[in-house]
């Protein structure tokens, strides 16, 4: 599986005084839907190595629905890519891009050491 998803509803306990979504609190999400697509990509323990540069496009406001999307997008010998998309519901079915992110991960063998990933894209 190269995809995974995580839905939210954004409550009043994870924003700021403003009654908008900490920051934090998006990257925990994006760290823990990137890890779960690698793993579930390798079948095998991962390890982070390098977060690209993420970015906040839309305040996330207090009663949205969030959801928090991975796919790997490129594999190399022992690691891999995870493009993350945040997208909450605005009006009328819609949904609106509100961060993004690359993560990569190497695949680790059972002595925690790098192993080739085995799988394409």
């Amino acid at each position: 599986m190269k995809m995974t998803k995580m839905s939210r509803a954004i409550m009043p306990g994870m924003t700021n005084q403003r009654g908008i979504l900490f920051g934090g609190q998006m990257m925990a999400w994006m760290d823990e839907v990137s890890g779960i697509t690698a793993k579930r990509f390798t079948e095998c323990e991962v390890n982070t190595v390098d977060v690209g540069q993420i970015k906040f496009l839309a305040p996330i406001p207090c009663g949205v629905f969030l959801d928090v999307c991975g796919e790997v997008v490129s594999v190399g010998n022992t690691s891999l890519k995870v493009q993350i998309e945040a997208w909450m519901d605005v009006s009328n079915g819609e949904s609106e891009k509100v961060a993004e992110g690359l993560f990569v991960y190497v695949a680790l063998d059972e002595h925690g050491k790098p192993r080739k990933v085995g799988k394409t894209l």
